[in-house]
């Protein structure tokens, strides 16, 4: 198809500019200037699912039809050592991609690939990484969409870096910059076969960004919930907690030490939603021991605090994490 050949042949000028063989044969590049009359807007959004940790890139059609995906790209901003870095290079690696419509590959830019090709560094794009992801040079069928509703495109792993996960914006200055100095265009966007039949090209081919396409990840501080407070986060920005390397819950949602305690335990406990929870301590038969944390509400976030046993015989326990949207138990033995 016409529009698919140009893109390839920008992709082709891209790859020799940068001198980047990998560009060329799995990125899709296209400039996104203007739109046809007859094309339709499609939408693109992050959205970020707490209980996987994963980050998944989506699309938001603007009409109800069939949808066959022709040549597609995604372009996201993290910051710099959000994944970790290739061996021997210096560079962010690319994501982990699991796909879900269409085969994704990732091409990262960054300023240490920059430097390693004897370009200048830019300064737009200090402290942060583009990972140009494009869909494999081959059409995907989609099947029927609704307008407005959004169609997953593929996820991937997020990590304990700090920082924002947005979607590079149309016109913003590092797309300019890369643009201007090394011929190859960050972007979003797609050509989409609508209906799928014969005899009809792919249309929609628009550049526009989903009001969703940020995401806050900071470290949180282990909190006493006997002072425990709420932090509001940036308006227009998903703020949410990612553990820390000093972080000895990590990913788990309670635990319990010294395991085997005697008089003391300090009990760390992370909610991944506000609502009300509430910790004890009980026997194999399920009786409460002793309350460890008195069921209230919790804002999202990670807790810790000590607590001394009361008269509490030796023998095997569990310290059970009870709450409207969590439930987790870990066995304790107390010895005395």
């Amino acid at each position: 198809m016409k529009t698919t050949t140009h893109l390839m042949k920008v992709l082709r000028n891209a790859s020799l500019i940068l001198g980047l063989g990998l560009l060329g044969a799995r990125v899709t590049v296209a400039q996104c200037t203007q739109k046809n009359a007859k094309d339709q807007t499609v939408d693109f959004r992050l959205t970020y699912d707490k209980a996987t940790q994963r980050i998944t890139a989506w699309y938001v059609p603007s009409i109800s039809s069939t949808h066959r995906l022709v040549t597609a790209q995604f372009s996201i901003i993290t910051p710099n050592g959000f994944t970790a870095p290739e061996a021997g290079s210096g560079r962010d690696s690319q994501f982990e991609i699991t796909n879900i419509n269409g085969t994704w590959q990732d091409f990262v830019f960054d300023n240490e690939l920059f430097t390693s090709k004897a370009y200048s560094p830019l300064a737009s794009m200090e402290n942060v990484a583009v990972h140009q992801v494009g869909m494999a040079p081959q059409a995907t069928d989609v099947g029927a969409v609704t307008a407005g509703v959004p169609v997953p495109l593929f996820s991937f792993v997020s990590t304990e870096q700090e920082g924002v996960v947005r979607i590079a914006e149309t016109g913003e200055k590092i797309q300019k910059d890369i643009l201007s100095r090394f011929g190859s265009n960050i972007s979003n966007e797609m050509a989409i076969q609508a209906p799928v039949k014969a005899f009809v090209r792919a249309e929609e081919r628009y550049c526009k960004n989903d009001v969703q396409k940020k995401i806050e990840f900071t470290k949180p501080v282990l909190i006493d919930p006997s002072a425990a407070t709420t932090v509001k986060p940036t308006a227009g920005v998903q703020t949410v907690g990612v553990a820390g390397t000093d972080d000895l819950l990590g990913n788990e949602q309670l635990m319990v030490t010294p395991n085997p305690a005697t008089v003391e335990l300090t009990v760390l406990y992370q909610l991944l939603s506000a609502g009300n929870a509430g910790i004890d301590l009980v026997d194999g038969q399920g009786r409460i021991i002793q309350t460890l944390v008195a069921r209230k509400h919790h804002a999202i976030g990670k807790y810790h605090l000590k607590v001394t046993l009361q008269d509490v015989a030796a023998g095997l326990y569990f310290c059970s994490l009870k709450g409207e949207n969590v439930q987790k138990a870990v066995k304790v033995i107390i010895a005395k």
